[in-house]
């Protein structure tokens, strides 16, 4: 449905979208990005010790993200206008399905630690063996390695799939902030205020007075 609303409420709208765009494309593609980086690096370089810390930091940024725009959305509903207001809420929805993701990959990825030890403590027992049996051990420690980096490329895949459908999502909602318009759901959870005009067709950017 499209709505009465003026050039400025809807600029203000699309700032929703773009910062979701921001977040999904800036931290949640880089987290993508560097568990892929981490199961493929060599056991012992920088990026396989310090892997997990890659990816928690665009993960933690991504999080405040979502807290400023659920934060954002409630002082919107209160204080903005009810087209800005509605498309924060609109914004602040689909993160649920993000956080969704997180959990799926998550659940997947700690699958590698089943049966793993700590690399630093498991070094140390190698270093203290005897050289036959060092080598042994370290294919061992290479083996496991591997089962952890197989989880890791298949944990990534629900994270990868659900940011690229939400950029979709997020690309539709600018594109609609745009134009005046709003999906019918997010006007029945929030309803619009009784003298604004609605229509089926696209109001010109300064609507004439109804």
């Amino acid at each position: 449905m499209f709505y009465a609303v003026d050039g400025q409420q809807r600029r203000r709208a699309k700032s929703a979208h773009e910062l979701a765009m921001v977040n999904l494309l800036l931290f949640n593609l880089l987290a993508g990005v560097a568990l892929l980086a981490g199961s493929m690096a060599e056991p012992y370089s920088v990026i396989a010790r310090y892997k997990w810390a890659f990816v928690a930091a665009p993960i933690a940024l991504s999080l405040l993200v979502m807290l400023f725009t659920w934060v954002r959305a409630r002082r919107a509903e209160r204080s903005d206008a009810w087209f800005v207001a509605a498309h924060w809420r609109l914004t602040a929805g689909r993160y649920r399905i993000l956080l969704i993701a997180y959990l799926i990959s998550a659940t997947v990825v700690s699958l590698a630690f089943f049966g793993g030890n700590n690399q630093s403590a498991l070094e140390q027992r190698i270093a203290n063996l005897p050289p036959a049996l060092q080598e042994m051990e370290r294919h061992k420690l290479e083996s496991q390695d591997m089962r952890g980096a197989i989880w890791a490329r298949i944990g990534v895949v629900p994270l990868l799939l659900t940011v690229m459908g939400l950029l979709m999502l997020e690309s539709g909602g600018l594109y609609q902030a745009g134009r005046g318009e709003l999906p019918d759901g997010v006007a029945v959870a929030l309803p619009p205020p009784s003298d604004l005009a609605s229509s089926e067709q696209p109001f010109p950017v300064e609507p004439r007075p109804v």
